[in-house]
């Protein structure tokens, strides 16, 4: 995930809201119109993380609680609206059901509650009139993100109660760029979950299997980083549910795998002999009474 100062191809975009919410002058509703892949929805995103960063309030860590949760789609107050079915449309259920109920209580958590239509125009005609009756009197601390290729086929009252922001076209090359990117992340994210299966179980032989498959140092170590992130995300969700034994093994498992990380990253220890290093570390630490590595 990225942070607004991270969102490429749309400096002017970046800019808007940067000053934006600087200024404390965040629209309550906004229209991102734009080309498929132009980053409407990552942008989204990243305002959203911006408003509500511990760390970095403002701009945005990707780090903290609260910018981790919205990543991972589970904070309480980032929901994302997607279309649903075979026919790809939000229905009026969902405005009924996911929007109209919660307006009337204040953000659980964040300094400002975010509701993000992925693609407007799935909105069928009753579900787009259920919105617009939100849009014209929104509640404090509640923003609308309403992404779009095609803002023309919007119901133009829709249109009117938000402002506008236009996304360019990528470049040919960025986007050739972010499509090697892309193949790379995925690739890591392959890895770690080949990784965090095995840590999930008792046969944590696999995760030599996996280091050895490796060849390529900067996959092994995002492969790594992602590990962490899940043991961290574990340890959380562990100690919510009171079940502070697995908490603390998801914790101290998180710390070796870091420690694996560093000596990797920045003390230049060959990929394979670290990780069977951590792989005897890791058998001498019992297992969670729940699987929960990845996040």
């Amino acid at each position: 995930m990225l942070t607004l100062d991270e969102v490429r191809g749309q400096s002017r975009v970046v800019e808007l809201l940067k000053r934006a919410v600087d200024g404390g002058r965040v629209a309550q509703s906004y229209l991102f119109a734009g080309p498929q892949g132009s980053g409407k929805y990552t942008t989204a995103l990243a305002l959203a993380k911006a408003i509500n960063c511990l760390s970095a309030p403002g701009v945005g860590c990707d780090d903290c609680t609260s910018c981790s949760k919205i990543n991972d789609g589970i904070h309480p107050d980032i929901r994302t609206l997607e279309p649903e079915g075979a026919k790809g449309n939000i229905p009026i259920a969902t405005i009924r059901k996911q929007v109209i109920p919660v307006l009337a209580m204040a953000p659980h958590e964040a300094n400002a509650r975010f509701f993000l239509v992925a693609e407007a125009n799935a909105m069928l005609g009753p579900a787009a009139n259920a919105l617009l009756k939100t849009l014209e009197e929104p509640p404090e601390r509640t923003h609308f993100i309403l992404c779009t290729q095609a803002p023309s086929q919007l119901l133009p009252t829709i249109r009117s109660r938000c402002q506008r922001v236009n996304f360019q076209p990528l470049s040919p090359e960025l986007r050739a760029q972010m499509h090697g990117e892309d193949e790379q992340a995925e690739t890591i994210r392959q890895l770690s979950e080949r990784i965090s299966e095995q840590m999930d179980s008792s046969g944590l032989d696999g995760i030599l299997a996996v280091a050895k498959d490796t060849g390529d140092r900067t996959t092994l170590i995002g492969a790594l980083e992602q590990c962490v992130q899940a043991c961290h995300h574990a340890a959380r969700a562990s100690a919510t549910a009171v079940d502070l034994a697995s908490a603390k093994v998801h914790a101290r498992r998180a710390s070796k795998i870091l420690e694996s990380l560093v000596a990797i990253r920045e003390h230049n220890a060959h990929g394979q002999l670290a990780v069977e290093h951590l792989l005897v570390a890791l058998r001498g630490l019992p297992l969670p009474r729940v699987s929960g590595v990845r996040s």
